[in-house]
């Protein structure tokens, strides 16, 4: 079952959660990937009300204004899928699972 699309204030409340959490994320996982480009990514979708194509152009393999990451790529897909109601319905907010490893 999928989740409901978020309301215009949802979206912005989202966006200021992911924009606090930002500078309280180690920069970097166990794994190398970089989270702070993940989250700027999140915020990018958001902000930008961006489509799946967008999304894929800004952070695919073949994105010419970012270095691709296959992380970056997902959790900005994660992003899209919040925002457009295509999350799982027991999926919580995208913020959340940045704010457990939160310092």
């Amino acid at each position: 079952m999928k989740a409901n699309r978020p309301t215009f204030n949802q979206v912005a409340d989202e966006l200021a959660r992911l924009k606090a959490v930002l500078p309280r994320v180690p920069k970097f996982s166990g794994f190398g990937d970089n989270n702070h480009a993940a989250i700027e990514a999140q915020i990018k979708v958001l902000e930008d009300h961006m489509s799946r194509d967008d999304v894929h152009d800004c952070f695919g393999e073949d994105a010419v204004l970012f270095d691709f990451s296959q992380n970056t790529l997902d959790c900005a897909l994660t992003a899209l899928d919040w925002m457009t109601g295509d999350q799982a319905a027991d999926e919580g907010l995208i913020s959340a699972g940045w704010e457990a490893i939160a310092k």
